[in-house]
């Protein structure tokens, strides 16, 4: 058992303090994504309840804080931006503080709080780490996998600022040196601070009506004006990656009809093809087998998770390793379509995983 002790801002109005961090969160998310749909979703409230929460503080400050318009999607204004940076700044001066007075609590109470280690995961939503949570779950119930679910580089910063023990992100070999991918990871990935543990590959590439499949061949076949494309959302991990796949095939994006539409996760992308309202969208083979649509693979992405260096010696990194290379962990990840497990399970250093 772990306490944690989290600051919670709010505002005195009157008699009546009005909890703040829901807002603070969804104006974060908004800044990341430039999304409202995709910032509520980030962080777990519905469209309705997010737009009525940025209504109410609006309000409130009697200012605007959010912006939106039609096909541009959400940015915060200047005084939204500032409203972060101020909140920023006040974390900065205070999580050490808490930090240390949360030590000293669980060295007071000492033996008392003892129980099953809770290991904390920030990052990218896999199909790995579903099978890797429920197996923990099923057969090793003295460890604990508390998984937060968010932006690969905000479950990097997790991991630096030590409130995560494992970061999940996807990489694949079209990332190379100089991409985006890589200037938003090299921050937070350094060679002596962390290790890697590649788990599974997963296929990447085109999900199409199945009377597409003697039409669409590859990216080259998407310049065709008769083709109608749906893209993934602006500022998604999955968008980037098909800007980048196009990039090295020498198509110019501006070509793709359809490549300014979207619609928000891979599932939806697939529905929308399979409701007849696109022909082909960038996705994983899971979904389209799914979703009974035909696939063509495009790149293969290997899912990593990072831990500190100084954890290596944690006895719950060769407890989490162990159940990596069990042969039920592998069948189950290589039952799912488009998936392989790693073979060859063990962290590694930076310069020996990633392409670059």
């Amino acid at each position: 058992m772990k306490f944690r002790f989290d600051l919670s801002p709010s505002i005195d109005i009157g008699d009546t303090p009005q909890p703040a961090g829901n807002v603070f969160g969804l104006l974060c998310a908004i800044r990341d994504s430039g999304s409202l749909q995709q910032a509520a979703l980030r962080v777990g409230l519905s469209y309705r309840y997010a737009w009525g929460t940025i209504r109410h503080w609006e309000k409130m400050f009697d200012r605007s804080i959010v912006t939106m318009q039609r096909g541009k999607g959400a940015e915060l204004t200047r005084f939204g931006q500032s409203l972060l940076v101020a909140e920023s700044r006040v974390r900065e001066a205070v999580e050490p503080v808490l930090e240390s007075a949360a030590t000293e609590f669980h060295r007071y109470l000492g033996e008392t709080l003892t129980s099953r280690v809770q290991v904390r995961f920030s990052g990218r939503p896999d199909a790995a780490i579903d099978v890797m949570k429920q197996s923990l779950a099923r057969e090793n119930p003295e460890l604990s996998l508390d998984a937060v679910f968010c932006g690969a580089v905000d479950g990097l910063i997790c991991l630096h600022e030590r409130q995560a023990e494992l970061a999940g992100f996807h990489v694949s070999p079209v990332h190379q040196p100089g991409t985006r991918l890589h200037a938003a990871f090299k921050p937070l990935l350094k060679p002596a601070d962390v290790r890697l543990i590649r788990v599974a590959w997963r296929d990447q590439g085109l999900m199409m009506a199945p009377g597409m499949a003697d039409t669409i061949h590859g990216v080259a076949d998407l310049a065709s004006p008769a083709i109608r494309f749906i893209n993934r959302e602006r500022g998604s991990a999955t968008r980037a990656l098909f800007d980048q796949v196009v990039a090295a095939e020498g198509v110019h994006a501006e070509r793709i009809t359809g490549y300014d539409r979207y619609a928000i996760g891979n599932r939806l992308v697939g529905e929308a093809i399979r409701q007849g309202q696109a022909d082909v969208g960038f996705g994983l083979r899971s979904t389209a087998d799914a979703l009974g649509l035909h696939f063509v693979p495009l790149t293969r992405e290997a899912y990593y998770l990072a831990l500190r260096s100084s954890d290596m010696g944690a006895p719950w990194v060769e407890t989490l390793l162990e159940l990596l290379k069990s042969r039920a962990v592998a069948r189950q990840i290589g039952a799912i379509p488009g998936y392989w497990p790693e073979t060859a399970l063990r962290p590694m250093p930076l310069q020996e995983a990633l392409p670059w």
